[in-house]
């Protein structure tokens, strides 16, 4: 039910989490206490106990330093409440690994939870409403997810599933397996293209590349679909104005990165720009070279940097950049607005912008469990890679395990690669989402270290 619960909203997640947890502990009962977990289990234990104390400082610190507010404590409950995903994750394991749980009803329901939203963004694109009724917003096609313009990430976290369940159901079907996977991506790909959600686009084909890398057994499958995908798109999908303008702002934002900027913009552009700053803090209008015109991704990373830089070591806690960063930037152009002067470091800094969190993981795991965290997560990134590379041979298999394990693998791979903007890693949908498929490839990394050893 988890995919399921993705389309559904926040509240069902939790509500699955929960009901999930209570039916593992009580079909696991005292094996979760006596049960030996292998080291990458005790690693990400630690990344959690990070989290939970470098959350207990910062209100430890509050308390001590007299700025206590409401909001620390709501820090520290959440901290601890964080540890729920960890029991996800091992209750996933153990289910598996006693052979209680079977991945194959997650494979099902992943790859039809999939292409019913790739099909209904579809349809939504064409009658402006989708099969339940709710209407497109603006350049947003978002299906079952309402106002949330996230379609088209959904999309792409369990596309890989599809494919790979469509190739293995008529694996012995040649023709038919050619058809059908076609037919599966040039949806899914339609899908994530009018959903307006163009990050996703660019994941997806770069997953492509990964299935070369780990199956190139199906490359023929594979290149034939993506050959009528593109067609598609160039001469069905690119002409639509909305796909349009989004694919063209895409190529602009691309071609800024290698041409300089000043040589792209106009001087009425760099005028306007001005005017917009200005208008935005008329009273301070000393500071309209605070926020220029480079890529906001980009301003949120610099000032994630600037918010670790008060506790580098231990960092500032569960969800504090959203708190800090606009303390730094207050201080900075409203003096006068109440926050301490002595944390004005950001007075003299150009290109900084504030956001609930700094729309990359690591950068947000940085600045919110500062070097301990990072360390801690950067070790399980290692072991993961280190697993691909001794057990590379599995992604060639053509069973169903097999297939499972590889989309789980190149799911978290996109889910995780560290050049791309990102949710928050603590919130409930992300935190689900990569618990879960972290801990598919977990349970087989034990299932074939049994088998190895036996």
């Amino acid at each position: 039910f988890f995919p399921i619960s993705f389309i559904v909203g926040n509240l069902f997640i939790n509500l699955n989490l929960v009901l999930f947890c209570i039916l593992g502990i009580f079909h696991l009962k005292s094996k979760l206490l006596t049960a030996k977990y292998n080291l990458p289990i005790k690693i990400i234990f630690l990344f959690f106990l990070a989290i939970l104390f470098s959350t207990s400082l910062s209100f430890i610190k509050s308390l001590y330093s007299g700025s206590y507010e409401y909001i620390h404590l709501v820090r520290l409950v959440k901290s601890i409440l964080f540890f729920r995903y960890f029991l996800m994750l091992i209750i996933i394991y153990l289910l598996s690994v006693n052979n209680i749980l079977n991945f194959k009803y997650f494979f099902i329901s992943a790859a039809f939870s999939t292409l019913l939203v790739a099909l209904d963004i579809i349809y939504q694109s064409i009658f402006g409403f989708n099969i339940i009724g709710l209407e497109s917003h603006g350049s947003h096609n978002s299906g079952f997810f309402g106002q949330e313009w996230i379609a088209g990430g959904f999309i792409q976290n369990f596309s890989f599933f599809s494919i790979l369940f469509v190739i293995f159901i008529f694996k012995n079907k040649k023709n038919l397996t050619y058809i059908l996977t076609t037919i599966t991506i040039c949806i899914l790909g339609s899908g994530i293209v009018l959903s307006g959600n163009r990050a996703p686009l660019v994941l997806f084909l770069f997953g492509f590349l990964l299935f070369f890398l780990f199956n190139k057994k199906l490359w023929k499958i594979i290149l034939l679909s993506l050959i009528c995908f593109f067609i598609i798109f160039k001469f069905v999908l690119l002409p639509v104005p909305l796909v349009k303008s989004a694919y063209e702002s895409l190529f602009h934002n691309i071609r800024g990165l290698v041409v300089s900027e000043t040589k792209l913009k106009t001087n009425a552009d760099i005028k306007h720009e001005k005017e917009k700053v200005q208008y935005s803090f008329p009273l301070y209008p000393q500071y309209s070279g605070f926020f220029r015109t480079w890529d906001p991704h980009v301003r949120l990373l610099l000032t994630s940097v600037d918010t670790w830089k008060k506790n580098k070591i231990l960092g500032n806690g569960i969800k504090s950049f959203r708190l800090d960063c606009y303390k730094l930037i207050g201080s900075a152009i409203y003096p006068e607005a109440g926050y301490n002067l002595s944390q004005d470091v950001m007075l003299f800094k150009r290109n900084r912008l504030c956001s609930n969190h700094p729309h990359n993981y690591y950068f947000e795991i940085l600045t919110e469990t500062g070097i301990v965290g990072l360390f801690v997560t950067l070790i399980i990134a290692l072991s993961f890679i280190v697993f691909i590379l001794k057990n590379f041979k599995l992604f060639k298999g053509n069973n169903m395990e097999n297939f499972i394990l590889l989309a789980a693998t190149i799911s978290l791979i996109l889910e995780v690669f560290p050049l791309k903007a990102t949710g928050s890693i603590f919130t409930t949908n992300d935190t689900t989402y990569i618990i879960l498929i972290s801990s598919i490839i977990l349970s087989y990394k034990k299932k074939w270290s049994l088998i190895a050893g036996s």
